[in-house]
């Protein structure tokens, strides 16, 4: 009778064993399902935007109706030295003209500041910028603007020109063209002569040109999250 208890005594033990082991993978795999479903959130994706800046060009005055022979599509306006910028590639694909900012930043202070959208202009087609769009700063304590509070739109200095007119994100081959402040031998031919050069606000400051760290264009995110994408020094550019 001894002996059956003690045979009883070795299955429970047993059974207990096995259960304690039961319970155990469960517990195991309970833990591996809980760290399974929590998925902590990963960072987005660095934005990369590539460039080339292009000096030495010259691009008709859009942004100034006294040097044009009219403000229509046909409007023929006198070249202005200029440089551009080409966007070649961007990831991700689709990155929206409203959240990208063009800051030209010169002697300490922002010369014109906004959106790719909001800078963007169809050369030739007569469309002024309106009351809301941006308009031209200071440069340190030298300001471009000839007619005291009088209004000067970006377009005096630069503008965006897409590929795909009207879309809504960034496209390789958009542009940035920038005038350069004519020289002593820009002449304004569409009025009386001796005329030179224009009286008039048009491009980056010569010194941009000639002074290290003096004028750099900067190109930022402002969505989720911020980030700046691009530093342009203006003076490694032909002027």
């Amino acid at each position: 009778m001894a002996h059956h208890r003690r045979w009883r005594l070795r299955e429970r033990t047993a059974i207990s064993a096995i259960i304690g082991t039961v319970l155990m993978l469960g517990i195991t795999v309970a833990a591996g399902t809980i760290l399974w479903l929590y998925r902590p959130p990963l960072p987005p994706s660095p934005m990369t935007v590539q460039y080339v800046a292009i000096g030495s060009q010259t691009e008709p005055s859009w942004g100034d109706p006294t040097d044009c022979t009219n403000s229509t599509i046909y409007a023929n306006c006198d070249l202005l030295p200029a440089f551009f910028i080409v966007f070649t590639s961007h990831s991700p694909e689709n990155i929206p003209l409203k959240s990208l900012v063009f800051d030209f930043r010169c002697n300490g202070t922002s010369l014109v500041n906004g959106t790719f959208l909001a800078m963007e202009v169809v050369p030739g087609s007569g469309a002024n910028p309106n009351a809301g769009s941006p308009q031209l700063g200071k440069c340190g304590t030298w300001t471009p603007s000839p007619n005291g509070n009088q209004a000067t739109y970006f377009n005096r200095l630069t503008y965006f020109q897409q590929v795909s007119v009207g879309a809504p994100t960034l496209k390789n081959g958009d542009i940035y063209v920038v005038y350069i402040h004519p020289k002593a031998d820009f002449c304004d031919t569409h009025k009386p002569t001796p005329y030179c050069p224009d009286d008039d606000f048009h491009g980056a400051p010569p010194w941009c040109f000639t002074v290290v760290g003096a004028c750099t264009i900067f190109i930022s995110y402002t969505g989720n999250p911020q980030q700046l994408i691009a530093t342009i020094p203006v003076s490694q550019l032909s002027g």
